[in-house]
């Protein structure tokens, strides 16, 4: 087979396999109750170290980790992948899940319009809105 071909199936797989972990990320933080839950998409712009960020903010500390731990368990019992990294779980006020290509950021109200991710990036990100609590 022509490497071209080879790296066209495997950019497909790849497309594929965002696509499926995006929708149980954004599916397991809807079943949570996550507010004003976005899908950023860079994928177009290429060049970045991750493709996507989903962002939703959380009602208090122990609903952030109560989101944290949903997301974590469903992607590894319906997927079978563990995150490469978390963050922010002791105090809960904006909380990162690493999957490689897909960055989860759960936030409070008052530090997701302090760190504002949506217009720091929005020049170079597709924004698809999934909810507006």
């Amino acid at each position: 087979m022509p490497k071209s071909s080879t790296k066209t199936i495997h950019k497909k797989q790849n497309e594929d396999n965002t696509k499926v972990l995006t929708e149980c990320i954004l599916s397991s933080l809807e079943e949570k109750k996550a507010e004003d839950i976005i899908e950023m998409d860079f994928s177009a712009k290429g060049g970045n170290l991750f493709d996507k960020f989903v962002i939703c903010t959380a009602t208090s500390n122990i609903h952030a980790g109560a989101l944290c731990e949903e997301v974590v368990k469903k992607v590894r019992e319906k997927l079978n992948v563990k995150p490469k990294h978390t963050e922010g779980e002791s105090n809960a006020q904006w909380i990162l899940i690493d999957y490689f290509n897909i960055i989860v950021h759960i936030f409070l109200k008052d530090k997701r319009a302090f760190y504002d991710l949506e217009n720091l990036w929005n020049d170079t990100a597709l924004i698809i809105r999934r909810n507006n609590i």
